[in-house]
């Protein structure tokens, strides 16, 4: 016997439905045809007591008969294939179903008249009909039993009588036939249509599955499911291999349950947000599940969807996860590096500043004390013994400050012999003075140094919140100045801070009105710094600086007016001024040079800034490509969302985007998630320090390869050395600036020849 082929075979599936569905129907037809048959009988038997005994009992006996063999036949497993012969088996009993049916009532139509007459052609109308409509699904069957039947009630419509009112009955029973045969096509159509619709889905949904399991297979990650109780159901085998368990333990497991680590920081926040979701029947996307596995630091990125069927019943969650350790582990160390001082393992400026922020916001902290620390002599130490020697120093000055700090203190080192100490376990300002005292008796006595000791000192400026400042900033800027005073009265001591700034206070009142006059005046300008291409040192843009040359002051730095602008809000109409000011005069230069705008985190609280940038393009006329901002993270800090709506706004006008300052910051890294820049600006201070220390080299080269995977570029900025310059270009930085190249000029002095940009300070470098 040859072989089936698929058309074979999907026809036999198809014929197998047919039949199917007609034997869930015949039971009740069955029934019916009984009941029918028996008030037929008991209502006429006394008239016709031979034929119509005779003819109920053959109906019976044949309806139970197949009532029982169809009842069976339903509740054994379904068959996957009926072969044609079936179908054509099913076509000849219909035909005997009908003539034994409707036989005798078409006879019996020819011996009754009036009421009697009635019922029979209703009894036969009732049971063409009910087998029409149950061999719909097989049309053939159908259309045979409908005409046969049609057939049998004419003739024993015409034996009756050939008078004009049987023949118009007799004619009307073809008609309707004709209806019924025309509703099975229609019907008929429909089923089959669905049933090839349903195997198409079929044939999808495995192709679905196998493909799935050969990107199981592939890929890193693995595809998980649960059943309707949220439990694991059907555990594939990664991921039975990914747990390290056996498979009896991983079925039936609770979602989640299984990555159950409460000594792990972030676990149960992680496991409690899928549960949450799930509960709810919320899909889920990249939660990250922290976790510890064999004594080793474990994350995993989980991702799920509710799974419901036809009827809208749930039937659990599907879902894939991926094992991101390396990459967390990465991103970690790098921002371990971003927020901790390499040398003394202490935390930096930046950490520092985050934990007093935090610290500020506490409701339940109703003070703290800032105290600054500047070593004494450590230049003659680091001067002797040289850098090796000045690092052992620092080392062991920050061991010998952490050990006289109470538990809940920060002690950070700000750079160089800078340190800071944030103290928040003390319940009166004698405590944070006894402190001071201990930390300069501490440092004050000898520290070993290899065969010989060393003697150094140091002075403390301390502040309190709020009394002295409710903003980080204005704590350590008044730590740093009680620090310079003691400084100045001998060093070796510790100086409080004094409010003594009312006369500095109106100085700075004043200074924010004129700053407020200075755009109505002419007074600000913009300068401009090229960067340059790393390896052929041909300029490629220049960055836009504000300088406010004040009437009786004269040039006034940005680092003292822009913060006061900020503070003041005068930043948002200065900043309209700048993008307005540095497009009008980039559109005179050659094609090939972009400008970069620095942008403010105040001009993100108003929605305006990307109508303010298509504003000031349109009116210069400069090409968007040829346009750069650049924001720093604390745009985005206050209200990322917004920030980065805002972002993509401005990114879908052709401007590019650029983050500044990066490394000194504490979430870079998870915005550059969010959010496609275009460029990436390593901040000078890493490359202040690059030639002399291992930790920013190591640092500059993360953040160039990190760039380079997420296809950003890189700018380094501040650079003032051939030799700052030679390593950048080794580390592959695309982009550098600084005062090795130029100082920033104003546009008056950049001059244009044969399409390239010259100045008389701008020194190109290949």
């Amino acid at each position: 016997m040859p072989e089936a082929t698929a058309d074979d075979q999907a026809q036999g599936y198809i014929r197998a439905r047919q039949l199917q569905a007609v034997d869930r129907l015949i039971p009740t037809m069955m029934i019916a045809v009984i009941a029918c048959a028996g008030a037929l009988y008991a209502f006429q038997r006394h008239a016709h007591p031979v034929a119509l005994p005779i003819w109920f009992v053959a109906v019976l006996l044949f309806c139970g008969w197949r009532v029982v063999t169809t009842v069976r036949r339903n509740a054994r497993t379904p068959r996957r294939t009926v072969s044609a012969r079936a179908m054509r088996n099913l076509t000849a009993e219909a035909a005997l179903t009908v003539v034994c049916l409707m036989s005798v009532p078409s006879w019996l139509l020819s011996q009754t008249t009036g009421t009697t007459y009635a019922i029979l052609v209703c009894l036969l109308t009732g049971i063409l009909w009910a087998g029409c409509l149950t061999l719909a699904t097989v049309r053939a069957a159908a259309m045979v039993y409908v005409g046969t039947g049609a057939v049998v009630v004419v003739i024993g419509l015409l034996w009756a009588d050939q008078d004009f009112e049987h023949l118009m009955l007799a004619s009307l029973f073809p008609l309707g036939a004709l209806t019924a045969m025309r509703s099975v096509d229609t019907q008929a159509k429909m089923f089959l249509d669905n049933q090839r619709q349903q195997q198409s889905l079929t044939k999808q949904s495995d192709l679905i599955s196998l493909l799935l399991k050969d990107y199981e297979e592939q890929t890193s990650d693995w595809l998980w499911e649960t059943d309707a109780s949220l439990r694991y159901a059907d555990p594939s085998d990664r991921f039975v291999e990914a747990f390290g368990q056996p498979l009896h333990v991983i079925r039936g497991a609770a979602l989640g349950s299984l990555l159950e680590d409460e000594e792990t920081a972030g676990n149960a926040a992680a496991r409690s947000e899928v549960r949450a979701c799930a509960e709810a029947r919320q899909p889920f996307r990249d939660v990250v599940v922290p976790f510890t596995r064999a004594g080793e630091r474990r994350w995993w990125l989980i991702s799920g969807r509710p799974v419901y069927d036809e009827t809208g019943t749930f039937l659990g969650y599907r879902g894939v996860c991926s094992d991101v350790t390396t990459a967390k582990a990465a991103e970690l160390r790098i921002a371990h590096l971003a927020h901790h001082d390499a040398l003394t393992g202490l935390p930096n400026r930046a950490f520092m500043s985050e934990s007093l922020h935090q610290a500020l916001r506490d409701p339940d902290r109703a003070c703290l004390a800032v105290l600054s620390l500047d070593l004494d002599g450590f230049k003659a130490v680091n001067d002797r013994y040289g850098h090796p020697g000045g690092d052992a120093l620092l080392t062991s000055v920050a061991e010998r400050l952490q050990s006289e700090v109470s538990g809940g203190d920060i002690v950070a080192r700000f750079g160089g012999d800078e340190f800071v100490i944030l103290n928040v376990a003390f319940t009166s300002p004698s405590e944070v003075e006894d402190l001071a005292r201990r930390l300069i008796e501490s440092l004050s006595a000898s520290i070993p140094h290899g065969d010989e000791s060393v003697t150094i000192g140091v002075s403390v400026g301390i502040a309190f919140a709020p009394t002295d400042g409710r903003t980080a900033e204005e704590l350590l800027k008044n730590a740093d100045a009680a620090l310079y005073r003691a400084k100045t009265e001998g060093r070796g001591t510790f100086r409080f801070f004094e409010p003594e700034m009312d006369r500095k206070l109106q100085a700075r009142q004043r200074l924010v009105q004129d700053l407020r006059n200075a755009l109505t005046r002419d007074e600000l300008r913009l300068d401009y710094q090229p960067f340059v291409v790393s390896e052929t040192g041909v300029i490629s843009g220049c960055e836009a600086l504000l300088r406010w040359r004040h009437p009786e002051r004269g040039m006034i730095s940005p680092v003292e007016f822009i913060p006061l602008a900020e503070e003041s809000g005068l930043i948002v109409p200065i900043g309209v001024w700048v993008i307005q000011q540095a497009c009008r005069e980039a559109a005179s230069w050659p094609s090939t040079y972009r400008v970069s705008v620095n942008v403010s985190p105040v001009q993100f609280r108003s929605r305006e800034l990307p109508q303010v940038i298509l504003a000031a393009l349109t009116s210069s006329g400069l090409t968007p490509s040829r346009l750069e901002v650049e924001v720093t993270e604390a745009v985005l800090i206050d209200d990322a969302d917004t920030a980065l709506d805002i972002l993509r706004q401005i990114r879908s006008l052709g401007v590019r985007v650029a983050l500044d300052d990066f490394g000194t910051g504490y979430s870079s890294l998870s915005y550059l998630r969010r959010f496609p820049f275009d460029k990436i600006k390593i901040d000078r201070s890493f490359i202040r320090e690059l030639d002399t220390r291992h930790d920013s080299q190591v640092i500059v080269q993360a953040i160039r390869d990190m760039a380079q995977g997420l296809g950003m570029t890189v700018t380094a900025e501040g650079v003032e050395t051939e030799d700052q310059a030679k390593r950048l270009r080794r580390t592959g930085c695309e982009e550098l600036q600084g005062f090795l190249y130029s100082r920033p000029r104003p546009a008056s002095e950049l001059t244009f020849r044969h399409g390239e940009m010259f100045s008389e300070t701008i020194r190109l470098r290949a």
